[in-house]
């Protein structure tokens, strides 16, 4: 057997002290045997002090055998005045061989009570007081290491302590843990996720960490093995807590815990707070209808362990935005059901989950445009530093020009718009001649995806494929219409909404009427200014002045008188 403090093997210290103990006994029978009972009684008093020091229990025991022989002699002495001194000191020694195996039972039994110090009864170990007392519910000290011995005085091993409400934990040797973890059995699961063991941490005073009674949650730092430095949170019974808690450190559990969480601390067998750090969570969210939702979001816990929430956040250059209850937004998200009057924003697909800021092209979302969402078409997007999508609007962008239409798709080819400082009213996409506006409508038109950036808005000449018919353009360079098909004379030609009026290759020449006035124009548009005579394909004469306005028309030619 090892002793539990040295760890050397031990014979039984009470076997070790009750030897000697019996010896100064039988030394002290020899002397009442041999000498008087008065030279007995000044060895007594001379080993009172000397037992002392030595700690040894024997002097009540030397007492008892004394007055034990002085009562065999004071019997003696009665039946010595009756029958003669000399049988009856004969008598006194002979009766002294009983008396001293009466002492030395005696004597056993009684070096056994008062045993002190560590004991070992049964293979169990026990600690008696300097009064051979038994030690109960108590810790004992040897060297550097604590033992408790509990209510029956047994010294415990490999169990939780709780002494004085702390609790303490103590291994297979007895000896009192600090500065460690343990995984201990749970004895008292109070909720049916609760894991079958649990987690505690023993500090350098032994004492398991465990909640304060401030009501708020409260972090203990902790070095672990490998030298990283983490913080935990325990209840009040010093069991780590883990999984989502609130703010007083309570465990939150249920389909709901990750709205009600603040903290989320790990698994059982982790349990450290999430600190500058993503976290990909199980949520149960009824009301979340995006097909790409699979019961699980992103979650960003900010230094003091909070969950980001009801806030934009630029993490690592990327932006993000964490709804009411934490989880990180994803795919499209708009202010209102009402996409024609919410700020559509887009955020990644739920792997990424980062706000998109810029250029992104991806498929319309379901709420925010559902006929767009129904064709499947990836479409272009811009997206302002707040994440807002830009939307019914002409905006300059990187040195170019682009429109969005009321769900933010960037617009792409040749459209009629009704414009209002940049903000676009109405739209309509030219895809046919019964498309193009007339003169008078309020509409202009714009073309976008004339440069090699797709998308951006054309200005100066450009020729254009309208249902089969190619048509020649001429749009605005500057100023706040630019963009805008020019309407009127430009550059010898008459512009209607951007589109050059001319003549078939077929007619040669074609009337154009303009701002109520017949002018005369070519197959390039090109107004005939000062033409004599002028023959269509037809054999039809014109005569036009010096504007090109036509001052004859005829199937002859005009005389020159």
């Amino acid at each position: 057997m090892y002793h539990p403090i040295t760890r050397m093997k031990m014979v039984p210290r009470l076997a070790r002290s009750n030897a000697v103990k019996e010896s100064i006994v039988i030394t002290f029978l020899s002397l009442l045997y041999t000498s008087s009972i008065e030279f007995a009684k000044k060895i007594v008093n001379n080993i009172t002090v000397f037992s002392k020091k030595l700690r040894f229990i024997t002097v009540p025991l030397l007492r008892l055998t004394l007055e034990l022989f002085q009562g065999v002699e004071s019997g003696c002495q009665k039946q010595r005045h009756l029958k003669g001194e000399f049988t009856m000191k004969k008598h006194t020694r002979t009766l002294l061989i009983p008396c001293a195996a009466a002492a030395l039972t005696i004597g056993s039994s009684m070096m056994a009570f008062a045993a002190t110090g560590w004991q070992q009864e049964d293979g169990t170990w026990h600690y008696y007081d300097k009064n051979g007392d038994t030690v109960t519910s108590s810790w004992k000290k040897s060297g550097n290491d604590w033992f408790w011995l509990d209510e029956d005085g047994e010294m415990a091993v490999s169990q939780l302590v709780e002494d004085n409400d702390n609790y303490y934990y103590v291994n297979e040797s007895g000896v009192m843990v600090r500065s460690q973890w343990r995984e201990l059995e749970n004895d008292d699961p109070q909720d049916d996720d609760e894991s079958d063991t649990v987690w505690y941490y023993f500090g350098a005073d032994g004492k398991a960490y465990k909640a304060k009674d401030s009501g708020r949650v409260n972090f203990k730092t902790i070095v672990r093995a490998d030298g990283a430095t983490k913080k935990y949170a325990f209840d009040e019974e010093g069991k780590m807590l883990y999984g989502w808690i609130d703010e007083q450190g309570e465990r939150q559990t249920g389909d709901d815990a990750w709205q009600t969480g603040l903290y989320y601390l790990g698994g059982p067998d982790d349990g450290a707070m999430r600190s500058h750090q993503w976290e990909r969570l199980d949520a149960v969210d009824d009301d979340q209808t995006n097909d790409e939702f699979q019961d699980w979001y992103w979650f960003y816990f900010n230094a003091n362990g909070k969950k980001a929430a009801d806030t934009k956040k630029t993490i690592n250059g990327r932006k993000y935005y964490f709804e009411e209850y934490g989880n990180a937004r994803f795919s499209w998200y708009a202010t209102s059901s009402n996409a024609s009057v919410a700020t559509p924003s887009f955020y990644s697909p739920i792997q990424d989950s980062w706000m998109s800021v810029g250029w992104f092209k991806t498929v319309p979302g379901e709420e925010t445009d559902p006929e767009g969402y129904s064709d499947g078409d990836e479409r272009w997007y811009y997206a302002e530093k707040d994440g807002d999508v830009v939307k019914s609007r002409i905006k300059k962008i990187n040195g170019y020009y682009y429109a969005f239409d009321e769900y933010g798709k960037m617009l792409e080819g040749l459209y009629k718009l009704e414009v209002s400082d940049k903000d676009i009213l109405s739209y309509t996409e030219i895809e046919s001649e019964n498309d193009l506006p007339e003169d008078g409508d309020i509409e202009e038109v714009y073309y976008f995806g004339g440069n090699s950036k797709a998308g951006a808005m054309k200005t100066g000449m450009t020729t254009l494929d309208i249902d089969g018919e190619r048509y020649t353009y001429n749009f605005r360079k500057s100023g706040d219409e630019r963009g805008q098909g020019y309407n009127g004379i430009e550059d010898g030609a008459i512009y209607e909404k951007g589109k050059r009026l001319e003549a078939d290759k077929d007619e040669k020449l074609k009337k154009v009427e303009w701002d109520g006035e017949t002018y005369l124009v070519n197959t390039s548009g090109k107004i005939q200014k000062n033409k004599k005579n002028a023959k269509d394909a037809d054999d039809r004469y014109y005569c036009t002045d010096s504007k090109g306005i036509v001052t004859y028309e005829g199937m002859e030619k005009k005389s020159e008188k």
